[in-house]
């Protein structure tokens, strides 16, 4: 592995990553596309590094983004390859987003007008998927909405061109909820057949209702989270982890029952106790919440307390690991080098947080990005 040039780092492993593709491809089957979810840099991992690996991949033909900037970023990466934009775009980008090639989501009345002119300044084809709302209430065409949006489609569809039919369940969690927005969903597609309108794709499940209800999987998945770690509760299943977040002890130091550390005193040590100082803090995406309660990190091996915090650096209870030395890494999720683990989903559970790609997501653009075999 490279030597790392910032305090902290997250190690990406890239073998894990091509095993949990090829376990979705798996899962999934003959006949049915999986769309990565690249959005948010692939939650922090890197989304350029996930896109040339998707690319080996001659079975994927989309992916997904969540913004027309995310989108262009990844252009030149994978140029054969469709790139969905899920969000909503801003009128003043659909002019270069058509010009490039993007798909966009459109989920209101009156975008296809807006589509349409912009293929007609460009000169290229507006391609698009409609997005359908079926309680999330974010974006999307409501499905009343739906004969309107079809009078639409019949003055600009011609100029335009429909790549697909989309939806996102409100609360995966909840079975009987699915089970009606689905058919709801379904109702959709049945009602564009009927005028006429040829849907090439639909899709409706994501990670989470993909791996527990995969008979919503029709023609497509949209899968994020389940590329880079296994749903909470399920660690060391077919999925592995492929992301760990490690720094470096920069100082140790035995330290009294009462002593204060860190800022405003707000940590008073209830303990003598051996105190490692690590160059990462809240500035490079620590979870404040996770050092109030004392959450967890490895080292030597062992499972240590988290004191304090501060911008660049935090303070570990590394008693219980006498062995560690000034230099030694840190784990604050994933694997250690010796291979101890802490799954990042046990830590995002204490605080939380949306599942463990929460917590690789908030990681700052100098926690340094390493790839290994």
């Amino acid at each position: 592995m490279e030597t790392p040039l910032g305090n902290s780092y997250l190690e990406v492993n890239l073998t894990a990553l091509r095993k949990n593709l090829e376990q979705i491809l798996s899962e999934l089957g003959p006949g049915r596309q999986l769309i990565p979810v690249l959005k948010d840099n692939m939650y922090g991992l890197g989304a350029g590094e996930m896109a040339k690996l998707c690319r080996e991949y001659p079975q994927i033909g989309w992916v997904a983004v969540s913004q027309v900037r995310e989108a262009l970023e990844l252009r030149g990466v994978i140029p054969g390859c469709e790139i969905l934009v899920m969000g909503n775009t801003p009128s003043f980008q659909l002019d270069t987003a058509v010009a490039q090639g993007l798909t966009l989501s459109c989920g209101r009345l009156g975008m296809l007008e807006e589509l349409a002119e912009a293929a007609k300044r460009t000169g290229k084809p507006a391609k698009f998927q409609l997005k359908i709302d079926l309680g999330l209430h974010r974006i999307g065409l409501e499905p009343e909405e739906l004969p309107a949006w079809i009078e639409e489609y019949r003055e600009f569809g011609p100029r335009l061109c429909l790549k697909g039919v989309y939806s996102h369940f409100s609360d995966a969690g909840n079975p009987a909820l699915s089970r009606q927005q689905f058919a709801r969903f379904q109702e959709t597609l049945s009602a564009l057949e009927a005028a006429g309108i040829s849907v090439p794709m639909a899709h409706i499940a994501a990670t989470a209702s993909f791996e527990d209800f995969p008979e919503f999987s029709m023609d497509a998945v949209r899968i994020g989270r389940r590329l880079i770690m296994d749903k909470p509760g399920e660690a060391g299943g077919k999925i592995r982890e492929a992301a760990s977040w490690r720094s470096f002890i920069t100082n140790l130091k035995p330290r009294k029952r009462g002593d204060i550390l860190g800022y405003g005193g707000r940590c008073r040590l209830d303990r003598d106790c051996l105190v490692a100082t690590v160059c990462a803090g809240y500035g490079d995406g620590l979870n404040q919440d996770l050092v109030r309660i004392g959450g967890p990190v490895l080292a030597g091996g062992k499972r240590c307390r988290l004191l304090a915090c501060c911008m660049d650096q935090c303070m570990v209870d590394v008693t219980e690991a006498p062995g560690v030395r000034v230099g030694d890494e840190v784990t604050f999720f994933g694997y250690d080098r010796e291979g101890n683990y802490l799954s990042s989903q046990e830590v995002a559970a204490l605080v939380n947080s949306d599942e463990g790609c929460g917590l690789t997501t908030a990681l700052s653009a100098r926690v340094e990005r390493i790839y290994t075999e």
